[in-house]
């Protein structure tokens, strides 16, 4: 069972944060590999201390996640999300590839947004069976071999479009050139219009919203591990005026730069 090295991204105050958790993150075989991104554990010991609400970016890829609430499919994530951890607990998730439930969803993807799902309305697996397989146990191989031998029948070899909008979706995470959509088209030759509707069949979020959502991970990034002004911000991030970067951090996480700043170190 292999751990994933990659950088941890979407958790905010991640300093602060991991004192209060344990999270541990498996790669999948590579049998499943055209399905599942990585399996994701993490459990918390807070019996008598205060309970500590863990805020985390959104996030396009849709999750299965079991819990002490039962078992359930998110949908894509348009806005900041958080879960309040209190005594002792676990959660088990399972992070999806990009685009690759939207044609087992019972309805388009861009109407999952935001949405939960029952786990027997995209698969057919026993809820019951993946709570005691998997939140019951307190060895991290058993959980995981449980859920790759429970989802491996659902693992395909991808079709060209959803193999397409993943690779324009690492392309804006990875290229911080791309600021805009016209950008996008220009370096994957592809016209906005079906770059649009690519990702409104298969993501359920615009391409623009995705360009917003990674620079916002840079700036958060650059806030974590730099002493910068917000001028430099914007200029580092090549935003054309302060006034959009706050737009950003207002839309996506109800709050300024320097208000999540401030934040950072109160909590440190």
């Amino acid at each position: 069972m292999q751990t994933s090295d990659k950088k941890i991204s979407g958790v905010l105050y991640p300093t602060p944060s991991a004192e209060k958790f344990q999270l541990r993150r498996y790669l999948p075989t590579p049998e499943l590999a055209p399905l599942v991104e990585q399996f994701w554990l993490v459990d918390w010991d807070l019996r008598g201390q205060p309970a500590h609400t863990q805020q985390n970016l959104p996030d396009p890829n849709m999750h299965l996640v079991v819990s002490d609430k039962g078992a359930k499919i998110l949908g894509p994530v348009s806005k900041k999300y958080r879960y309040t951890m209190q005594g002792q607990g676990k959660i088990i998730g399972v992070k999806f590839n990009l685009g690759v439930l939207a044609k087992r969803l019972p309805c388009l993807i861009d109407q999952a947004v935001d949405k939960e799902f029952a786990v027997t309305q995209i698969f057919e697996l026993n809820p019951q069976a993946l709570i005691e397989n998997t939140l019951d146990t307190r060895n991290d191989k058993i959980t995981v071999t449980y859920l790759s031998q429970a989802l491996q029948k659902y693992a395909h070899k991808l079709d060209p479009a959803t193999h397409a909008v993943q690779t324009l979706a690492t392309q804006i995470k990875t290229n911080h050139a791309i600021n805009s959509v016209e950008i996008l088209s220009q370096l994957s030759h592809t016209s906005v219009r079906s770059l649009q509707r690519l990702f409104k069949t298969y993501v359920g979020l615009s391409p623009k919203w995705l360009i917003r959502k990674y620079r916002l991970h840079h700036a958060l990034e650059r806030l974590e591990n730099q002493r910068l002004t917000l001028a430099e911000l914007a200029v580092n991030l090549d935003y054309s005026d302060q006034s959009h970067l706050i737009r950003d951090f207002n839309e996506f996480l109800n709050i300024t730069p320097k208000q999540y700043a401030l934040a950072k170190t109160l909590l440190s």
